[in-house]
């Protein structure tokens, strides 16, 4: 009931009491007059005397005053009301009530009977019947209620607080505001790019059956367009943008955009099913600012691996669909095109600082020194900003700092942001959002950023990125960079060391080339064994110590199953930063189990609660993960979570598998 910002106004004396004030004074002067005649007092002794009595007088007649106002019985209302200057509540058009601490309605304006007439009288029923909670500026502050079928808004003023309190509250009608609102949002247009993800696949294997693919895809968009009551136009063979309604988009939402379904459904050659993704985006602004963000959802869209929507509102950024693993349709053509770009920005910058993600691995310790490689060659000063203090990249680190190019390439931290300067380019490998990064401060530190990964794009890229080149499907960000090296260099220019650590990240990412390899792995992988790289030498990186084999087994030997396919194990307790890599080691065994399709191991370290993520290829576990504020890739994902209970990060996990499990079976039941 209180309100804290309206200070309390008790009202002045009233006519009778200021006429006894006045009346005083010249009591006080005969009095004077009188006990001078009479007494051998002083005179100014005596004045003071009998000044201090009237003002004692006064006072005693403005604290009866101020006492009788505050204690003012609730059924006075009316009276209170006039004054303090406030009998306008009366008569306004907007309804008034007044009600005391404890919630009782006591007084009601004209407007307020005309609302209430026939509903009945409320004076002396509690106000959270009419308002259906509590009276208080805080409870509806910016928040509507309905009430008899109208919209209004709510301001709470405290009067006075003594005895039962005096609240009042002005009600103001915004129905025909909120629907006029309500339609103008409604009929604002939404903008959707759609893209066919596979069509060069379909092109390659099933030329003959390409049109009718295509056109079959063609007809389930119209058909899609038509139902919001929108329009379609293709701008290209496989690519269309779509205008509708914004009350429609909610349509779609509620059945998670079951167009993805549908269109999969299409089917050509020997079963190949069809994708696409799309973008959309209604965010406010003019019709120009929804299309640039409906491009950019579309981009995300592709970059994270396709078969997807992305709805990108004015805070937020929603994901539909993924259910299918990223489409290997990279080419030569724009890993040529991404390295002439980078080379042109390295050879503008004053020198190059690469980072990888925090808890690095040799995957980003590997990139690192593909990108140092190619900043070498062109002549700009480079560093790799790690932690060195890291056990696992150690063995990386030192292997590196014997070849006399990188005694001094890699720094820490604070090296690393006293070399940031306005012409810095920093080069981001192995993750896409800064937060991310080894040191995010010199991410966001750095006017000029570029990103090389393989993960799925997981937020808008701030504005500091220049070019980005994130490839999802790719086996390893080693794999994009060994691409890249082989467009600018020899492999005669490439040292032993380099080529055997960029090996060495292909091989952590792919499980010694068991998952997620294409044809571009293995090209990538013979390049660099012909600039020298040893699998006997690399796979020395990946021996475990006793000790490691020890933490590793409480993994084992703690595995429930949960929904009959999904392995977990939790691991609490004496733990230290090496778990992070023995975690994620533990959930790939986990994977050999009988009729398990994804594994999950989660240990808490420090304040945080780490967890890997795997799967056989039919469980999603970077959408499972992705709600959990992690990434990843379809089969191969982690999060880390700040928490001092493994328990509740534990059933955030399980309610994520859940969502997850349930959606694809109902999507499932619809096919």
């Amino acid at each position: 009931m209180n309100n804290k910002n309206n200070k309390k106004h008790i009202p002045y004396a009233s006519r009778t009491q200021l006429s006894i004030c006045v009346m005083l004074s010249p009591i006080a002067i005969t009095l004077y007059a009188l006990i001078k005649e009479y007494t051998n007092i002083d005179s100014a002794f005596l004045a003071v005397g009998i000044s201090l009595l009237y003002l004692l007088t006064v006072s005693l007649v403005a604290a009866y005053h101020s006492q009788y106002v505050k204690s003012l019985p609730s059924h006075d209302i009316e009276k209170l009301l006039q004054e303090t200057g406030s009998s306008v509540f009366k008569t306004t058009s907007s309804p008034v009530i007044a009600v005391d601490s404890y919630g009782t309605v006591l007084w009601y304006n004209d407007s307020m009977h005309v609302i209430l007439d026939e509903h009945g009288n409320y004076v002396e029923s509690n106000i959270s019947s009419l308002l259906e909670k509590p009276l208080s500026k805080e409870n509806f502050a910016g928040e509507p209620i309905t009430l008899f079928g109208r919209l209004y808004t709510i301001e709470a003023f405290e009067l006075s607080e003594k005895e039962n309190g005096l609240y009042i509250a002005i009600l103001s009608d915004v129905t025909d505001f909120s629907e006029i609102k309500r339609k103008y949002a409604d009929e604002r247009v939404a903008v959707a790019y759609i893209a066919i993800d596979n069509v060069e696949d379909i092109l390659q294997y099933v030329h003959e059956k390409f049109k009718d693919a295509v056109a079959s895809v063609d007809d389930k968009i119209k058909a899609w367009a038509s139902s919001m009551n929108g329009i379609v136009k293709s701008y290209d063979n496989d690519k269309y943008i779509v205008l509708f309604d914004s009350a429609k988009l909610d349509e779609c939402i509620d059945n998670r955009f079951e167009i993805l379904d549908d269109i999969r459904n299409s089917r050509v050659g020997d079963g190949v099913s069809v994708t696409v993704s799309i973008g959309v985006s209604k965010a406010t602004g003019s019709l120009k600012d929804r299309e640039a963000a409906a491009r950019e959802a579309i981009d995300m869209a592709l970059q994270r691996g396709g078969d997807q929507v992305v709805y990108k509102t004015e805070n937020s950024i929603e994901y539909y669909g993924g259910r299918t693993k990223s489409l290997y349709k990279r080419s030569n053509v724009r890993s040529r095109t991404f390295t002439n770009q980078l080379s042109s920005l390295i050879t503008r910058a004053d020198n190059v600082i690469v980072m990888g993600h925090r808890y690095g691995d040799f995957d980003s310790i590997g990139a690192s020194v593909g990108v140092a490689r190619l900043s070498m060659l062109l002549g700009i000063k480079v560093n790799v900003a790690v932690d060195m203090r890291d056990a696992n990249l150690q063995p990386c680190i030192e292997m590196m700092q014997r070849c006399e190019d990188y005694s001094q390439v890699f720094i820490d931290s604070a090296e690393a942001f006293d070399l940031v300067s306005p012409d810095t380019l920093v080069v981001l490998v192995d993750h896409n959002n800064f937060e991310r990064s080894q040191f995010s401060d010199i991410a966001k530190r750095a006017n000029k950023v570029v990103i090389i990964d393989h993960h799925r794009k997981i937020d808008v890229m701030p504005e500091s990125v220049d070019i980005s080149y994130i490839e999802p499907s790719a086996s390893s960000t080693c794999e994009l960079l060994a691409e890249m090296l082989e467009v600018a260099v020899l492999s005669q220019n490439i040292k032993k060391e380099e080529a055997d650590l960029l090996l060495s990240g292909i091989l952590l990412d792919t499980k010694q080339f068991t998952r997620n390899t294409g044809t571009r792995t293995f090209g990538a992988a013979q390049y660099l064994q012909g600039a020298g790289a040893s699998p006997t030498d690399v796979y020395d990186l990946f021996k475990t110590s006793p000790d490691d084999l020890a933490k590793e087994s409480r993994f084992h030997t703690s595995i429930t199953v949960y929904r009959n396919n999904i392995a977990i194990s939790c691991c609490d307790g004496d733990t230290d930063d090496s778990y992070r890599i023995v975690a994620s080691k533990a959930a790939d065994k986990m994977l050999t189990l009988k009729d398990v399709s994804a594994a999950f191991t989660m240990v808490k370290i420090g304040e945080q609660i780490h967890i890997s993520g795997r799967s056989n290829g039919t469980v999603n576990v970077q959408a499972i993960l992705e709600k959990l504020h992690g990434g990843g890739h379809f089969d191969v994902a982690g999060a880390q979570i700040k928490s001092d209970s493994v328990t509740s990060v534990l059933d955030t996990l399980k309610a994520s598998i859940d969502d997850y499990l349930d959606q694809n079976e109902n999507n499932k039941i619809k096919e």
